[in-house]
């Protein structure tokens, strides 16, 4: 059980209208059976970037990005005299990630070689990256400095619409088969874009949003599983 399935579970043990049971048909849809008879799927509400053939999640290109460069910058050894240099990615999607990781590579080896005298500056497409001479000591001649996501952010509420729209069909299409088995199915999403938007805000959401496919569905803060939302 992941973390959005654990806060679910807390939710709707708190809900008390029945016994909560996990993956009641196995590892198959619904995630939980509320009162053998409210069948419940999770997925969490994060920012995502649309591709032709799926959408992902923001933060798994994110992490993907600040594992390599945590990974790869100490195997460039320690500072020069104390002071190394800061690396910072700026990046927005599409971008080709295995020749990007052998541009950075060879951009930073070139610097290692030949140092500027206090910052360059590379374009890999959708790709950017900064280095700047560091004004303090550090630990390894590249340390990670900022990294930015050009594609998050925008307006909270119509980040909201946009992804929770493409969570409940997507989901929908997931249950289809399966959803004979059960007269009742509700979707819950722990919502990792708007948690924090007050009662008015969030309430202003509903009637952009389509349930099509779900008898409820249900917005939870990340932080409180007692906090939840009827879409």
């Amino acid at each position: 059980m992941d973390s959005s399935e654990q806060l679910v579970e807390a939710y709707l043990k708190h809900l008390d209208i029945g016994e909560v049971v996990y993956e009641p048909d196995g590892n198959v849809p619904p995630d939980f059976l509320v009162d053998g008879r409210i069948a419940v799927e999770v997925r969490r509400l994060n920012q995502t970037f649309e591709r032709a053939d799926a959408a992902e999640g923001l933060e798994t290109g994110q992490a993907t990005i600040i594992g390599f460069l945590k990974g790869m910058l100490p195997k460039y050894g320690a500072p020069l005299e104390g002071r190394g240099w800061w690396v910072s990615v700026y990046f927005w999607r599409p971008f080709d990630w295995k020749r990007i990781k052998r541009e950075i590579r060879a951009a930073l080896a070139a610097l290692q070689k030949e140092p500027p005298l206090d910052e360059a500056a590379f374009k890999f497409g959708n790709f950017e990256m900064d280095v700047r001479r560091a004004g303090i000591p550090t630990e390894h001649y590249f340390m990670l400095g900022a990294l930015a996501d050009r594609d998050a952010g925008g307006f909270v509420g119509a980040e909201i619409i946009r992804n929770l729209n493409l969570c409940v069909s997507e989901k929908a299409r997931k249950v289809a088969p399966h959803r004979a088995r059960y007269p009742e199915w509700w979707l819950v999403l722990p919502d990792h874009i708007g948690a924090d938007l007050n009662a008015e805000e969030r309430s202003q959401l509903s009637p952009h949003v389509s349930t099509e496919g779900w008898d409820k569905v249900i917005l939870l803060h990340p932080n409180d599983h007692t906090r939840g939302l009827e879409m």
